[in-house]
Order: C-alpha cells, then sequence, then structure tokens
C-alpha cells in the first residue's frame, strides 16, 4: 500500500471535513500501482463528497438563491448524465424537485421534472419519463413557455421511441417541431429533426428518415451545435451503412468520431461507444472480422465502464455475430447466451429475438438443423409482433438459409420471397442480395431456370453495386467478396446444367481476382500524392511505430531464450499497431475519394479473347471452380477460329478437397516416400476428366480456385511413373481476365535486355545461429551461404553492366525499396515468414539498414511501391502460400507483387532447401537469357526437370515447390 494511499485513508477516517485532501492524496497514487481497492475507495470519495456538497447546500439556504441551488445541482448532474451514470444524475435532479416543490415556483418546478423525465428518456427502458414529462408539459402549457414546450415534447419523443412506440414517437415530434420553429429556436428545431429522422429510419422510411438527419445536419452546423451534429452525422452513418453504402457511412462516421473526440471528457461516453460499434460493422460487412472485433471490445469496455446493461447486450451479441462469421460458433454461441441473459433480465424483446434469430442461425452452420428450427422461428414471431420489417427480413433470411440445408425448397422460396419484398422496400442490400441468391435456388430446385436466372443476375447486380461502394483500398477490397459468391456459383451450376460451358466460364470469371482486375486495368498511381504534409507526417509515425515494435518483437524471437510473456505482449501490440495503420489508411481513403480505383468497370474476358491467350495450338487453360457440393473443371483450347471451351464436373466436396489438397502438400514437404497414392489420386480427379481434350498440350496455365491453391498441380502423377510436370509447363494465373492484363503489360515492355537487382543472405540482426545439417530457409533466420552462392551466380550470368548484387549487411531493405524501380528482374533468396493469420504481414528477411527500417519487407509495404519489373523471383520458402481468400485467390506476398504491378512471380509452396534451390534458380536464369531465351513458364520446367533426374533430388520435395504464378511467357 503507498503512503499516499495510507493518508487517504487517515484523512477519511478524521471526518468528511478533509474529504478533499483526501482525494487529493489519492491523486498522487501513480496509475500503474493503483489497486482496484484504491480506485474503488476513489469512487465512494467522489460520491460521499457530492452528497456532503449538496447537504451543504440545502443547509446554507441563506447564502445561495433557491434559483441558484438548482443550477448548482443541474451542473452536478449534467456531466453524470454526459457519462452516462444516470443513476447518480437522477439522484441529484429527484432532489432539485424536491427543492423546487418548496420553492412554490411553477417554472422552477416545471424545469426540474423536465429534467428527471429526459434523463429517464434515455433509459431503455425509461422508466416513469413519461409520468415526469407529462407533469413538467402542463405547467410549461399553463405558463406559455413555448420553447420549454418544444423541449418536453422532444423528450416525450425520446420515450416513445425507446419504447418502440414510433408512430408516437412521431407525432410528438412533429409538435415540437412546429413550436420550435414558432419560437425560432434552431438548435431545438436540429435536434427534433435528429429524433424525427431515427423513427422514419427504424420504421423503415429510410429516404424520408435521410432527409430529416441531414436537415439536422445543416441546422446544427449553422448554429455550431456540435453535440446535435455529432449525433446527426452518426445517424447518416449508420443509415448508409444499412443501405450498404460502406465508404460514405464510414466517412460521416468518422467525422462524427472526431467531434466527439475533440469534446473531451465532455463528450457523452455512450454515444462514444455506440459510434466504435458502428464503425466496426462497416469493418464486419467489408469483411474484416479483425478490425470489427478490435472496435467492438473498444466499445464494450466504455458500456461495462458506465453500467450501460442494453449496451452490454447490444455488444456482446455483435461480438457473438463476428465469431459466428470466422467460424468459430462454439465462442459465438457463448456470447450470443450472454447477452440473451441480458435481454431477458432487462425485459428488452428486441433483443431476445436477435439473440434467438443467431442462435439459430448457429445451430444450422453447425447442422443441428432440428434444434435450429425452435430459435429461428421464435425470434421471428417477435420481430412480427414488433412490425420490425428490417429484422423480419433477416429473420426470414436465416430461415431460407436452414430450408435450403433441409431440401425444403418450397418453404424456401416462400420465406426468401418475402424476406426480398421487406429487404427492397427498405433498401437494405446485403439481405436483398441474399434473398435474391436464395430464391434463385430454390427456383433451380424446383425446376424453374428461366425465373431462376433472373433472381441469380439480380443478386449479382446488388453485389456489384455494394462491391463499388466498399471503403477503403485493396486490402480492404479484397476480402468483401469472400462470403458472397453463391449467386455467381448458383449462375454457373444454372448453366453448366443447360450445357452453355462458355457463359458459365464467364461467370466463373466474374467471381474471381476482382480487385487485383480492377488495380491492374485502372492503375494505382502515386496514392501519397492527395496527401497533406500532415496526413503524410502521421502515416510516416504509425509506419515507424510499427518498424519500432516489429525490431522489438524480431529481437526477443530470435534470444537463444526468448522470454515468452515478452513475446506474447509484443504480439499484442503488433497487432494493434497493424489494426490502427490499416484503420488509418482506410481514413485516407475516405478524405481523398481520388485514391480509389474505378471499380466495377472491369471488362470480363470473352470467349473470343480466350483464343489469344494461347500462343499454340499445344497449349490449354484450366480453370477451377469449388463448390460446396460439386466442382467444375473448364478447359479451354485453341480451336479453329476460336477457343473450344468444355466443363467437367468433378463429384467432389470442398470439405474433402480441402483435406486432400492439403494432406498431399504435406507429403511433399515432408518429403514422405508415400506420396505417390495421393498424386495419382488428385490426377484421376482433376486432370483426368479433361485428359482427351488435353492430350498433346505441352503449356498449361491454371486458373486455381480456393483450396487448389495450396495445390502443386505439377506432381500430380499420371499412373505412377509420369508427373504432369513432365509432359507440359505450368503457369498459374489468379483468373484469365487478370491474365490478360499481365500480358498486356508484358506486351507494352520494351525489347531491351533486362537487367537483375538480386539481394541474398542478408545479415539479419548480425545474429549468428548455429545450422542444422539441412538449412531450410525458414522462420529461424540462420545463414544462408547457398543464397549467396545463387546470388553471386546470378551476377555472373548477367554481368557486371546487367545486375546488381547485394549479400550480408549490404542486403538491406531500404537499397531495395530505392533501386527496385529501376529493376527489369527482381531476384530475393532469402528467408520468407508466412503469417497465416495476417498474410499482408508475411515479409522476406533483409537487412535493417537505417532507422526507419526493421528488415522485415512485408507484403502491405509491397503493395505500396511501384515496381517495373517483368518478373520476381521469391526465392524463400512458403512465398506461394497465405491466406486464401475465396473468390481473389491467395492473399500473400504474391497478391501484393501483382498489386505493385508485376506480371509474373516465381513462388514457393512450402520450406525449400537451399541447396537445390540454389541449383534449380541459376538454371532457371541461365534459361531466361540464353541466345534462344525460353519462356518463363519452359525455363521452370526444365529447371525443375533436371533435379528431378538427379537421384539425389528426385523426390518432389526438392523440385516441384516453386511454381511461376502469371504471364508464363
Amino acid at each position: 500500500m503507498s503512503i499516499a494511499f495510507r493518508k487517504a485513508l487517515c484523512l477519511l477516517i478524521l471526518g468528511l471535513s478533509l474529504i478533499t485532501p483526501a482525494l487529493a492524496q489519492l491523486q498522487a497514487v501513480p496509475p500503474s500501482s493503483a489497486s482496484s481497492e484504491v480506485k474503488d475507495l476513489a469512487v465512494a470519495l467522489v460520491r460521499i463528497k457530492a452528497e456532503a456538497e449538496q447537504e451543504q447546500l440545502l443547509t446554507r439556504k441563506h447564502d445561495l438563491k433557491n434559483a441558484e441551488l438548482l443550477v448548482a445541482l443541474k451542473a452536478l448532474a449534467d456531466p453524470l448524465v454526459q457519462k452516462g451514470e444516470y443513476n447518480e444524475a437522477l439522484r441529484i435532479s429527484q432532489l432539485a424537485v424536491r427543492i423546487a416543490e418548496g420553492m412554490g415556483d411553477r417554472f422552477q418546478l416545471g424545469m426540474a421534472l423536465y429534467e428527471v423525465g429526459a434523463i429517464q428518456a434515455r433509459r431503455i427502458p425509461p422508466k416513469e419519463a413519461l409520468n415526469y414529462l407529462e407533469k413538467s408539459l402542463a405547467i410549461f402549457e399553463e405558463l406559455g413557455a413555448k420553447k420549454e414546450q418544444a423541449r418536453a415534447l422532444l423528450a416525450m419523443a425520446v420515450a416513445y421511441e425507446n419504447e418502440r412506440r414510433r408512430e408516437l414517437a412521431i407525432k410528438t415530434s412533429e409538435k415540437a417541431l412546429a413550436v420550435s420553429q414558432q419560437v425560432g429556436d434552431k438548435g431545438l428545431t436540429a435536434r427534433i429533426l435528429n429524433g424525427l429522422g431515427t423513427s422514419h429510419m427504424e420504421l423503415g422510411n429510410m429516404e424520408m428518415g435521410l432527409e430529416y438527419y441531414h436537415k439536422a445536419r445543416m441546422l446544427s452546423e449553422e448554429v455550431n451545435d456540435v453535440v446535435t451534429l455529432n449525433m446527426a452525422l452518426s445517424n447518416i452513418g449508420r443509415l448508409y451503412t444499412a443501405q450498404g453504402r460502406y465508404a460514405e457511412g464510414l466517412d460521416y462516421l468518422y467525422r462524427s468520431l472526431k467531434i466527439l473526440e475533440g469534446m473531451g471528457t465532455a463528450g457523452d461516453r455512450r454515444s462514444l461507444a455506440n459510434k466504435l460499434q458502428s464503425i466496426g460493422l462497416v469493418y464486419r460487412r467489408q469483411g474484416r472480422p479483425d478490425q470489427a472485433l478490435a472496435y467492438a471490445r473498444r466499445s464494450l469496455a466504455i458500456l461495462e465502464e458506465i453500467d450501460d446493461q442494453f449496451g452490454v447486450a447490444n455488444l456482446q451479441n455483435n461480438i457473438g455475430v463476428i465469431y459466428k462469421a470466422q467460424g468459430s460458433y462454439v465462442q459465438a454461441l457463448e456470447w450470443f447466451q450472454k447477452a440473451l441473459l441480458g435481454y431477458e433480465t432487462l425485459k428488452a424483446t428486441p433483443g431476445v429475438a436477435r439473440c434467438l434469430n443467431n442462435i439459430g442461425d448457429t445451430y444450422r452452420l453447425q447442422g443441428r438443423y432440428d434444434e435450429a428450427v425452435e430459435p429461428l422461428q421464435k425470434g421471428l414471431r417477435l420481430r412480427e409482433q414488433m412490425t420490425d420489417r428490417g429484422a423480419i427480413s433477416l429473420s426470414l433470411n436465416n430461415l431460407g438459409r436452414l430450408y435450403q440445408a433441409q431440401g425444403k425448397y418450397a418453404e424456401m422460396l416462400d420465406v426468401s420471397s418475402r424476406a426480398a419484398k421487406l429487404a427492397e422496400s427498405l433498401n437494405d442490400r446485403e439481405e436483398l442480395w441474399n434473398a435474391q441468391e436464395r430464391i434463385g435456388r430454390a427456383l433451380l430446385a424446383l425446376g424453374q431456370p428461366a425465373k431462376a436466372r433472373d433472381s441469380f443476375l439480380a443478386a449479382i447486380s446488388t453485389l456489384e453495386y455494394l462491391r463499388r461502394e466498399v471503403a477503403g483500398g485493396e486490402q480492404q477490397q479484397q476480402s468483401f467478396l469472400e462470403n458472397r459468391l453463391s449467386p455467381w456459383l448458383g449462375m454457373i451450376d444454372l448453366l453448366v446444367s443447360q450445357d452453355k460451358p462458355a457463359e458459365a466460364l464467364t461467370f466463373a470469371e466474374q467471381s474471381k481476382a476482382r480487385v487485383l482486375l480492377d488495380t491492374l486495368q485502372a492503375g494505382r498511381g502515386n496514392i501519397r500524392q492527395w496527401w497533406s504534409k500532415e496526413e503524410q507526417e502521421a502515416d510516416e509515425q504509425h509506419r515507424l511505430h510499427l518498424v519500432s515494435l516489429n525490431s522489438k518483437l524480431t529481437t526477443e524471437v530470435r534470444r537463444d531464450k526468448p522470454d515468452a510473456s515478452r513475446v506474447a505482449e509484443l504480439k499484442t501490440e503488433v497487432e494493434k499497431a497493424r489494426l490502427e495503420y490499416e484503420d488509418f489508411e482506410t481514413r485516407l481513403y475516405l478524405a481523398h475519394p481520388e485514391m480509389r480505383v474505378r471499380r466495377g468497370e472491369a471488362l470480363i474476358i470473352k470467349s473470343e479473347e480466350l483464343a489469344a491467350l494461347l500462343p499454340n495450338t499445344s497449349s490449354a487453360v484450366l480453370e477451377y471452380v469449388v463448390g460446396e457440393a460439386q466442382s467444375y473443371l473448364f478447359v479451354a483450347t485453341k480451336g479453329k477460329s476460336e477457343a473450344d471451351v468444355r466443363v467437367y464436373t468433378l463429384p467432389v466436396k470442398r470439405g474433402e478437397l480441402s483435406k486432400w489438397t492439403e494432406a498431399f502438400r504435406q507429403q511433399l514437404a515432408g518429403r514422405d516416400l508415400g506420396f505417390r497414392a495421393s498424386a495419382v489420386k488428385l490426377y484421376d480427379l482433376l486432370i483426368k476428366p479433361a485428359e482427351a481434350q488435353l492430350r498433346g498440350k505441352t503449356n498449361l496455365i491454371i486458373a486455381p480456385d480456393n483450396t487448389l491453391w495450396d495445390l502443386p498441380f505439377q506432381a500430380l502423377a499420371r499412373g505412377a511413373n509420369r508427373f504432369l510436370l513432365e509432359d507440359a509447363a505450368i503457369a498459374y494465373a489468379p483468373s484469365l481476365t487478370v491474365l490478360r492484363e499481365m500480358t498486356k503489360r508484358r506486351r507494352n515492355q520494351d525489347a531491351a535486355p533486362a537487367n537483375l537487382l538480386a539481394l541474398g543472405n542478408p545479415v539479419v540482426g548480425g545474429e549468428t545461429i548455429k545450422r542444422a545439417a539441412l538449412t531450410l530457409r525458414e522462420g529461424k533466420l540462420a545463414p544462408l551461404p547457398e543464397a549467396e552462392q545463387e546470388v553471386k551466380a546470378l551476377g555472373r550470368l548477367y554481368g557486371v553492366s546487367r545486375s546488381k548484387v547485394y549479400i550480408g549487411a549490404d542486403a538491406r531493405e531500404d537499397r531495395f525499396k530505392s533501386e527496385a524501380s529501376r529493376a527489369r528482374i527482381l531476384h530475393f533468396a532469402t528467408h520468407g515468414i508466412l503469417n497465416n493469420a495476417s498474410p499482408m504481414y508475411s515479409h522476406l528477411a533483409l537487412a535493417e539498414g537505417g532507422a526507419g527500417e526493421d528488415g522485415l519487407l512485408e507484403a502491405w509495404e509491397l503493395m505500396q511501391l511501384d515496381l517495373k519489373a517483368d518478373l520476381v523471383v521469391l526465392s524463400a520458402c512458403e512465398t506461394a502460400r497465405g491466406r486464401i481468400g475465396a473468390g481473389e485467390g491467395m492473399i500473400g506476398l504474391s497478391w501484393a507483387m501483382f498489386i505493385a504491378g508485376v506480371p509474373s512471380i516465381v513462388v514457393s509452396q512450402w520450406k525449400v532447401e537451399s541447396a537445390g534451390t540454389r541449383d534449380l534458380m541459376v538454371d532457371f536464369h541461365r534459361s531466361l537469357i540464353a541466345t534462344k531465351p525460353k519462356p518463363k513458364a519452359e525455363a521452370l520446367r526444365q529447371a525443375a526437370l533436371k533435379l528431378m533426374k538427379n537421384p539425389e533430388t528426385s523426390h518432389p520435395f526438392y523440385w516441384a515447390g516453386f511454381v511461376l504464378v502469371g504471364d508464363g511467357r
């Protein structure tokens, strides 16, 4: 116990007159050493001090006039209201009522009654609010106090709104509006308009609600009423979010947050919590659960602090929704049950319905269909009783999902049609596309393909609108479509059943690599050119903060005996800094709309264009679409005038395919000698159906999907002794449309000889770590002498005039960033570190080189570069891997390189062995710059075959780890 704390206790014991010095002593206790008992004592002292002051005020009536006494009490209550401490505020305000009653002043009594009623009106439920407000209104009408009448009516409308009696709320607000306009109080009018907007929005009158909000915004700006302006901006942001206008919604929410933060301690804590919650909702809808969870937890902490039980229940429910979206169903149910208990305690029926809906949907996702029925139907009944159209639409959609899982297509069509009608009336595009897609699925199952097609197209159109509204840069955009691909998959199912493979392939292309395509087509340019000096400085501060934390974490991890608690602490700080940096970037995109590339206008490749991707009749394109119950293989070969497109149905479920793919990759990565059975099995499943069409094809372009991004196709085996790579060169592509754009870049390159920038075996923090007998390029960051030999050999191949090679301490991160844009070929021979949880923080390890760099060249940093290279080789471990983003492809280092402008990348699918990698890379480059240079895919194939023929490196572990992604020519 500190000295200051002991002094505070002594002063308290001596008597209440010494409370103020006791508080002063408590303030001297350092925050780091303040225990919960110190905090509890501080709260108690503040309360006792307030009570003592009030009693002193009552006994000093000879010193203070009664009106001044009431003003003093209001001054005590107002800050408590702003902080959400309603119980304390009510106790003080009810004391004011008793004083006013004793004074015999009708106006003062009306004001005191109004203050109590207005505080009660904010609560959910608003206990006794209307009783106090009706009494105050009667007094104001009796006295002809117009302005006060309007204020009392507004507070009554708030109470009605919190009781969900919205027609009464609107009627009362309209009365208040007429009175406030009569007396010409613009500030009060703005507050009333804001309330009217909320009531209309909750009734589903979105456009009318938005109109009222904007009127409130303009009036509050005119009179500089930041409190009302904050509320109006926040409400506009929430409404835009509900409509799927995410960029606009987030912009208004951040503007509101800026006002609230500027108000400091005077700001409304509850309002701040709600703001953070709303911002988190935008991130969740954009497919960024990590950001959503960070904002939700910040909001929850505030609501728990101010003891807002209803708000806490809301946040618990929302956190459950985030976990549900991540597939963490057990955690989701735990949060939903917490929220349900809170709602039931408060008798908050809308919240109970919300939780039941979420619990039922989670049961569905767990395959517990019978258990899902009751909570879903009960939640729907409650919402129908409350006539909450938006909530009813959501419940109907969840019931539709359940009926789909149960194969009850007639019931599915009924509830989905009702959901679509409600969502369209509310302009709720998120629920609308869900309903439209489900209608299409039901119609297709019920044998109505023409109507099903219309529904799928409608869902796709709705999603394309939403996609264009996503706030932020490429990192925010790429996750949006991941859980929204079902309308495209529905169209593919329909068109394949109608034997229309070329049209089905077009829809497959529409669902793939859209962010990458938009960026390649529109170009990124220098996004910093639009930033102010202050924004550039803030960006640099965020970057340097992240660099500093990365350096501390790296240093700790590389110790002989790392401190586990310190590592965990630093990882938490790094993750927080990353989210803050991404959040800052999103705000920049909102502040500068010109930074956003034009979206939704990239032309998807047409069937007649496919022939141009095939250089000759010995080439073929293979594109996969992985569905839940079955998958498809599209194959295009060169015909006489146009491409011959065929489709093959692959009878394998997504889950099984994922399991088999990962097992095979692990077999190869672990040099398992029993891999051949898996190699044959996967060949028979994925390639053999098209074997006749592929006969004689020596150049294959493969566009994988979903889990197939992790599959080394080159190591699939036809029979026991023939690998696919022995028959054909293989290049991978995120999509055929993206490949078209990449080939345009290649054709636009000048014919000048390629120059090389290579970095190898960088000195990592001066560490020396004993090498294992077989050095892998992995997380321990041991020295890599073979990597050094590799880049030195490349320097000799290209010659001094055409190459720059840096090794050891010279292989610096800052050097790469300053010189990379001038090289046509970039080659890294170093350690690569995969971050599966946050793939844009996967990195290549380089030497630090300056205080502003940490030596970790991360994927997000690569995205910010403007590279002119025709080829990048990442001769490091697992650089082909990352997080598989459904639709967008493999999100990681290769994706970042594409965003930076590189059309061809050589990357690895597992932790590679150094000596074999050195030989493969030297042979690969030798073929590229030979007198008669080979295409990149063929050059990589020849280098791999050479390793394959060597008995010591014949296992696919040595030769199949590297793949070429992008333009293989």
